[in-house]
């Protein structure tokens, strides 16, 4: 079973894991590893900031169209739009760059318009229980506080389905959100060992050994949500390496 094949693969595999394998046409889920343990987010907590940033467009607070003037003491590292000699973006620039580059000013101007408590709301709303913003990205300090976005690989599942199904906006802000996560250009964790070309709509994230990513895989017989998690690995380059193994032997088996 492919249970066991995973649970051999990570024999010996130093770090915590939290794992969410779904087959989202079937609605069946197939395998959960400690899917409820609460790890810091890294970037995976876009994806709720997008979801808050599309309900403000759906109920017209915002437009995709509004132009947002990024100033100088806006941007911070890991950053396209600090190397960028542009000085406007769309909302709709911002979330995408938010999420196909993870670009942490993007991100930040989008909290601000935004809202902390906004989006901790929409977390609320959805009835997420792991999962809070705490600080803005590349807030060293507020981390060193402690103040530490957090998510469940539970929580990040429930919100790439319900993306996918159009359950938690309309079907046209749903659509726009899962057609922004297809273009993700960070590659390296769930296709890391698949050679083949295939679609999946998926974000990633990564802080000091750790990295996370979740991704919707758009195969021709199946379309299946895979959430692997790892926390307290050996380096970045462990962590990779067992989400990129765990995601080879979920579509080899699929294939």
């Amino acid at each position: 079973m492919l249970k066991d094949v995973i649970l051999k693969n990570l024999r010996g595999a130093k770090g915590n894991i939290s794992i969410v394998l779904k087959d989202l046409e079937k609605e069946e889920m197939i395998f959960e590893l400690d899917s409820c343990r609460v790890v810091p987010s890294a970037s995976t907590i876009k994806i709720l900031i997008m979801i808050e940033a599309l309900r403000q467009v759906m109920e017209g607070k915002l437009s995709l169209d509004d132009v947002i003037f990024v100033k100088p003491n806006e941007r911070v590292d890991f950053s396209i739009i600090s190397d960028l000699d542009m000085i406007c973006y769309s909302i709709k620039d911002l979330i995408t760059l938010m999420i196909i580059v993870s670009d942490n000013t993007a991100t930040n101007v989008l909290i601000d318009i935004l809202g902390f408590d906004n989006i901790n709301n929409e977390a609320e709303r959805m009835r997420l229980k792991g999962t809070a913003l705490k600080r803005k990205m590349m807030d060293f300090e507020a981390a060193r506080q402690g103040r530490q976005n957090i998510t469940t690989a539970w929580d990040m599942a429930y919100m790439m389905e319900a993306l996918y199904k159009g359950s938690i906006l309309d079907r046209s802000m749903c659509d726009i959100a899962i057609n922004i996560l297809k273009k993700q250009k960070h590659k390296d964790l769930l296709t890391r060992y698949i050679a083949d070309e295939v679609l999946v709509a998926h974000k990633s994230g990564d802080l000091e050994n750790l990295n996370h990513d979740i991704g919707i895989f758009y195969l021709s017989n199946v379309t299946y949500l895979l959430g692997v998690f790892v926390t307290e690995a050996k380096s970045n380059i462990a962590a990779k390496h067992i989400i990129g193994k765990i995601s080879e032997i979920v579509y080899n088996d699929f294939c």
